[in-house]
């Protein structure tokens, strides 16, 4: 969407829209810049609120404050403001531009009739039940304003676990500043654990030393024993030789048969790789806190302006909307910079180890 500043006849700098000039949710999206109610005669008022800043602390991540729109459709009296941004844009006098903004009011309402849904551009969308019923789902990205310009989301860990590595640092410490300060005491440590296997040992070797008979007595039983197990070894092999069959020798693999083997293992070995590579290890989060509704949308209209790797990534506690498939973190932030440069509507995102 390209832009330029116009002056109308009351010297007043407006935004004039190169394309999609009868679109009313532009007009509208310009107006909540600096207005936080904009009234649409006859078909209610888009009021802007301010979320303010929270933390999650599952994820120790700070969001800033942001601008929600909600739609109400009770207000419906005309303030003129939208109508004297219409007549600017146009350059046209004031009722040709009202009967313009009814031209898009009843577009919008005929595109609700039809499909039972309108998307209102970056805003949010509208649907309508078959009673004929009215609602509005803003977009959780929120609206842009000056206000917030450059604050980001950022990670802040909790003061109290901060202050426990600070105290185990300490206590790592103390063991040598013992040492120094007193120089005429060796204080060994020994943990209750080693005490008592170092008891359990001695206590076997122990038992092992008063039960052991002498060793005149194992030798006479080790004669024994081996006089009975070669009587038995030798009336084992007569019957087995009265016994014995021909069998047949097991069939060994052939080379053949172990090559494809191995071709086939490195093969499996290589696609795996490839699909760890080619997945990344790192994404940029262009939307976080999202439903799965307004997610799946800004996918599909990120992948037709050309980010083909938009992608949704639930954690199991949120959904975000990333650019994904980096393989280093160098690559990634790179990336990230670029999208600072192409514009607003990527100046808060941020990159994502997975």
């Amino acid at each position: 969407m390209f832009k330029k500043w116009a002056i109308d006849d009351d010297g007043i700098r407006k935004i004039s829209y190169l394309c999609g000039m009868n679109d009313l949710s532009r007009h509208i999206e310009y107006l909540l810049l600096t207005h936080n109610c904009v009234i649409v005669p006859q078909f209610g008022a888009f009021v802007a609120h301010v979320n303010n800043a929270h933390r999650i602390e599952s994820e120790e991540f700070f969001f800033p404050p942001h601008r929600v729109v909600r739609f109400n459709p009770d207000l419906t009296e005309d303030d003129g403001l939208l109508v004297d941004v219409v007549r600017a844009v146009h350059r046209c006098p004031t009722p040709e531009a009202k009967r313009k903004i009814q031209g898009m009011i009843l577009q919008l309402r005929q595109q609700l009739l039809a499909e039972g849904q309108a998307d209102f551009g970056r805003i949010g969308n509208f649907t309508q039940d078959e009673d004929g019923r009215l609602s509005f789902s803003a977009c959780q990205a929120g609206v842009a304003t000056p206000s917030f310009y450059g604050l980001d989301t950022f990670p802040m860990s909790k003061l109290t676990s901060l202050q426990r590595r600070g105290k185990a640092a300490e206590s790592r410490k103390l063991p040598t500043d013992n040492a120094t300060n007193n120089d005429k005491h060796i204080v060994i440590r020994i943990s209750r654990r080693t005490l008592r296997y170092a008891t359990a040992a001695a206590a076997v070797i122990l038992i092992c030393v008063l039960f052991t008979p002498p060793l005149q007595v194992q030798r006479e039983r080790l004669a024994q024993q081996a006089s009975i197990l070669s009587t038995s070894r030798e009336v084992n092999e007569e019957k087995s030789l009265l016994t014995m069959t021909p069998q047949a020798a097991p069939i060994a693999p052939t080379s053949v048969q172990t090559k494809t083997v191995a071709e086939a293992t490195d093969k499996t070995a290589v696609i795996e790789e490839a699909a760890t590579k080619a997945k990344g290890a790192y994404a940029i989060v262009v939307a976080s806190n999202v439903s799965q509704k307004n997610a799946e949308r800004y996918v599909a209209d990120l992948q037709q302006r050309g980010y083909e790797n938009a992608t949704i990534h639930d954690n199991g506690k949120m959904l975000r909307v990333v650019l994904s498939g980096y393989a280093d973190e160098t690559e990634a932030y790179n990336r990230n910079a670029a999208l600072h440069r192409e514009g607003r509507e990527f100046a808060s995102s941020w990159v994502m180890k997975l």
